[in-house]
């Protein structure tokens, strides 16, 4: 049975709270891009950092700049 801790996500929760997938989110945690704490097998994510999480925009960056010049 799993335990609600206030104050943290799961990985499937915090992709509900993103409109991501869980895979996706595993990817932003291991990629340093969100912080994550393991208790057990679960990994927890703070809630303050998914609500501030703003993921990277699609695309070719070099690209985005001639197109936006």
């Amino acid at each position: 049975m799993k335990t609600k801790i206030p104050g943290y996500y799961t990985i499937s929760e915090a992709a509900k709270v993103l409109g991501k997938s869980p895979q996706m989110v595993s990817r932003y945690i291991h990629l340093g891009f969100l912080n994550a704490k393991t208790l057990g097998r679960e990994k927890l994510i703070e809630q303050t950092d998914v609500h501030d999480f703003k993921p990277a925009p699609r695309g070719n960056p070099n690209f985005r700049k001639r197109c936006s010049a």
